[in-house]
């Protein structure tokens, strides 16, 4: 088994119609991950939030947003080259039974 997540890497600016992209991206791969519909929905709106934030405390400045799917979970940084203004969002996969 791989432990090497798969990686997706969304560079954008500063533009709140931008976010809702980034948080289809990330609903996508949850729902392929497996999460239940309403895990997959909060965390598409979650990860919008946290990229409205980050346009919001610097306007000026282009973004990343990087996505992880892990066997397990499935995590979001929006600017992590940002230090301790990066924001990090994780959700656990659950599985379907």
């Amino acid at each position: 088994m791989t432990t090497e997540p798969k990686r997706i890497e969304i560079r954008l600016d500063s533009d709140s119609r931008l976010a809702a992209a980034a948080g289809g991206a990330l609903r996508l791969l949850a729902e392929t991950a497996g999460m239940p519909d309403e895990v997959c929905k909060e965390f598409q709106e979650a990860t919008v939030r946290a990229c409205i934030k980050a346009f919001d405390e610097r306007p000026l400045e282009a973004h990343t947003v990087e996505l992880l799917v892990f066997g397990d979970r499935v995590e979001v940084t929006v600017d992590a080259a940002a230090g301790t203004a990066a924001i990090r969002l994780s959700r656990s996969v659950v599985p379907l039974r």
